[in-house]
Formats: structure tokens, C-alpha cells, sequence
């Protein structure tokens, strides 16, 4: 799991339940059941972490409480006071005390905001699933992101063709992808449709193809594969990062090909809003491969550690934990699912496992990592529009409480100023429904190869 290419297995390797066998036949010697496999660990870390998510207050609510309660003791001493002074006022006193500090206003000032915020996020694409998701984006400053399919497309491209012989590019990959629509293989759809057609094509698991174009015997696949058939010497493999393969015939080698999972076009954009916000970035990944090191340093990822089993992210996150950081994570796979339910906020990918999206406290329903970046802004607009909203609730109910405790103000104005404090709050909440501007409509990517 968290790998970005089908990892070879030999005889006496192990193989983990839930995973899927690419090509060739597989005897498989069963080892664990049920509370014993991989799978059940992680979701008995996935409970454990549940049980220790902590629980945010509602401030609001309580105050609200305790709000009517000392107004209800504020009006029944008033209306004693009353009862004194003029008996024909008090009833009529106490009743305008008791409209005019309805603490409606105070309990919407929260609800109102959050609603409102929460439909907007839901609009761009992002949906809450925990109502704690708001309130704790403003105190996040650490985001733990996973990288296949998170931070990349979690598909293999074909990012670069370098030719070895005579043929041009375009022919190198008519040949390549000739063979490659003959195999189920994840890496065969990188190569598109092709121009020509193969016959008599095979399979070598963990090694690569040999097939018949017209009169040519081709392989493709890993290079010491490839140069057996024609018993050539295998050429030096380029330095650049990617998952390399060689295309030869009998005559030697003919092109190498680079595949790669392509970072997505919107990642930049949120490091550079996480960062901009000063929150250290972290990227834990199960695949082992350098691209880790690499979408880190294109990134500017802060830590990245690649090959990590889920208990290694857990642990990750439990020293993070230890030393007081709150922390956010992004990530999609079954191999994610303990660190985003331990995790302060979570958000799983739209193509998340239904695991991963049960375990997060938002998913990216839209995929575009834009969102978040519009989340984070959000939040921070819907924590002053609350702050605004309590400030206002709490002015007026202080001030009309001497007022209608002095006979100044009718139950009927008082109805009228309630009604009208309640709208107000409503009304500035509502703001937080404004979209921020549409992006500027990008062109598609283009996904063909170009000559290196």
C-alpha cells in the first residue's frame, strides 16, 4: 500500500491481503485470518486513534446557558423591586426584561456562521463530515500530506522518450505502445493508443514484454531483459528521476521511456498557502521510491520520509502530538486511515477508500486541492464573523437589560429590537455564502511525451 508502482514478488515474499495481483497466476500460502491480517491491524488502529481525538467545548452554547439563567434571576428580582415601587408596572416591566434579553441572537451568532461557511465549502467542493473542521483549521500548524494520489494524480504518465538508434520519437512509441495495449498492466495505459498492431505478445512478470510488430521482435520492460534478446550491452539509464524502461529489438536497444506520477497542478499553490501561514510540512508515504525525496524538494516540503508502514505514520504523528503541535492531515489510502483519524483535522481525497473517507473529518469531493486552500481561508473569516456576532449579541442584550429593567422601553419595542438583533446576526453571517473568484480557466494538461 502507498507504493506508486506494482512492487515484483518472488516465491517466499509475503503479500498483503486486499491487495491486487497485476498479471501471472499467484499460489498463495494463507498465514493470517481475520484479526490477524494487516487490514484488521489498521483498523484496530483506526479505533484506537478515534477513542483519543479530543473534543472541542461549545463556548456558545454554554454561555447562551448561563445568559438566560441570570436574566431569569435579573427579571424576578426587578419585578420584586417593581411590585414595590408601582404593582400596575411590574408585570409589564418584567415582560419587556424577558424579550428584550432573549439570548436568541447569542445562540445563533455561532450555528448561523458555521452553516453558512459549511454550504460554501460544500459549493468549492469540500465536504464536512465533523463540525469541529472550522474551528480547528485556525489552530493548525502542521500539515502531514501522503503523496500518491494526494499529492500526485496517482497515475503513471510518459514525461520524456530519449532515443537510442536511428528511429525517430514518434516511431519508438508506436512500436512501445504497440506492445503495451496487449497488458492489463497500470503501466501499459501510460503509452495511449497505438498506430500499429502486435502479435504473439508475452508476458514475464517483474520483467516486461516481447511481442512481434510486422517483421520486427520487440521487447520493453526492464533492461536486462530487453538487451537478452539481442545480446547487447545495456546502455547507461539516465540520471533523471521517473520509473525507466528500454524499448530494444534484435538489432540492441532503440529508446528509453520515462514514466512518472505527475504532481497535481494545484499542489504548489496550497504548499505555498500552508507555508505562507508558517505551518511546518511534512510528506509520509508508503512508497519507497525516490519520488518521495523528489515531490518533497519540487515542493518545498519541509521533512519527507518515504517506505512507512501505517504504525510508522501513527508514530510520526503521536511524537508531533508530544511535542503540541495541532496537525493536519491530507491523504487517500487504506494505509492512511490510522493517522487521519488520530489526526486534529483530517481531509481524505475523493477517490479516497471508503475507509479513509469513514475515518477523515472532510472529504475533497472535487479533488482539487484549491479547496482547502479556500477552507483555510474561510475558516479564519468565519471565526471574526462569529467573534462579531457574539460582540453584537452581547452589546445589545447588555443594553436593553438596564432599559426595559427601568421602564424604558415597551414589550413591544423590546419584540421589535430582539427580532431585529436576531437578523442582523443572520445577516452578517451570511456573508460568508460570497464565492471567492472563479480561478482562471487553465488549459488541459497535455499528457504526450516530448522528445528529451
Amino acid at each position: 500500500t502507498g507504493e506508486s508502482l506494482p512492487q515484483p514478488r518472488q516465491a517466499g515474499d509475503a503479500v498483503t491481503a486486499g491487495t491486487l495481483n497485476v498479471e501471472g497466476a499467484l499460489i498463495v500460502e494463507v498465514r493470517a485470518l481475520g484479526h490477524d491480517t494487516r487490514l484488521s491491524a489498521i483498523v484496530r488502529l483506526l479505533e484506537r486513534a478515534q477513542a483519543e481525538k479530543p473534543r472541542l467545548a461549545r463556548i456558545a452554547d454554554r454561555a447562551a446557558q448561563w445568559f438566560l439563567l441570570c436574566s431569569l434571576i435579573a427579571a424576578a428580582l426587578i419585578g420584586l423591586l417593581w411590585w414595590q415601587l408601582d404593582s400596575s408596572r411590574a408585570f409589564w416591566i418584567v415582560l419587556a426584561m424577558l424579550v428584550a434579553t432573549c439570548p436568541c441572537a447569542l445562540s445563533l451568532a455561532t450555528p448561523t456562521a458555521l452553516t453558512a461557511a459549511t454550504g460554501t465549502l460544500h459549493t468549492l467542493g469540500l465536504l464536512l463530515t465533523r463540525g469541529h473542521v472550522l474551528e480547528g483549521l485556525n489552530q493548525i500548524d502542521t500539515v502531514i500530506f501522503d503523496k500518491t494520489g494526494t499529492l500526485t494524480e496517482g497515475r503513471l504518465v510518459l514525461s520524456a522518450i530519449r532515443p537510442l538508434s536511428t528511429l525517430s520519437t514518434d516511431l519508438c512509441l508506436s512500436l512501445a505502445a504497440a506492445l503495451e495495449n496487449r497488458s492489463e498492466h497500470p503501466i501499459a495505459r501510460a503509452f495511449g493508443r497505438a498506430t500499429l498492431a502486435a502479435d504473439e505478445v508475452v508476458s514475464s512478470p517483474g520483467l516486461g514484454l516481447e511481442g512481434r510488430v510486422g517483421a520486427r521482435q520487440l521487447r520493453i520492460g526492464q533492461p536486462g531483459f530487453v538487451c537478452e534478446l539481442s545480446g547487447c550491452q545495456v546502455p547507461a539509464a539516465p540520471q533523471d528521476g521517473g520509473q525507466w524502461l528500454l524499448l530494444g529489438d534484435r538489432e540492441g536497444a532503440l529508446a528509453w521511456f520515462v514514466l512518472d506520477d505527475r504532481l497535481r497542478s494545484d499542489a504548489p499553490a496550497l504548499l505555498a498557502a500552508c507555508q505562507a501561514r508558517g505551518w511546518r510540512t511534512l510528506l509520509l508515504s508508503g512508497d519507497s521510491s525516490p519520488m518521495v525525496a523528489s515531490v518533497a524538494l519540487e515542493l518545498g516540503i519541509d521533512e519527507a520520509h518515504g517506505g512507512l508502514r501505517p504504525d510508522d505514520k501513527l508514530h510520526v504523528l503521536q511524537r508531533l502530538h508530544k511535542e503540541g503541535r495541532k496537525v493536519l492531515m491530507l491523504g487517500d489510502g487504506v494505509n492512511d486511515v490510522p493517522v487521519l483519524a488520530a489526526a486534529d483535522i483530517s481531509v481524505a481525497m475523493g477517490t479516497a477508500t471508503d475507509l479513509a473517507k469513514t475515518s477523515a473529518d472532510a472529504v475533497l469531493l472535487s479533488n482539487r486541492l484549491d479547496a482547502l486552500v479556500h477552507a483555510f481561508t474561510l475558516a479564519r473569516r468565519t471565526r471574526r464573523v462569529i467573534v462579531e456576532n457574539l460582540l453584537w449579541a452581547g452589546l445589545y442584550n447588555g443594553l436593553m437589560l438596564p432599559f426595559a429593567a427601568l421602564g424604558w422601553i415597551t414589550p413591544i419595542w423590546a419584540a421589535v429590537g430582539m427580532s431585529l438583533s436576531s437578523l442582523t446576526v443572520v445577516l452578517n453571517a451570511l456573508r460568508l455564502t460570497r464565492l471567492p473568484s472563479a480561478p482562471v480557466a487553465r488549459a488541459p494538461s497535455v499528457t504526450r511525451p516530448l522528445p528529451a
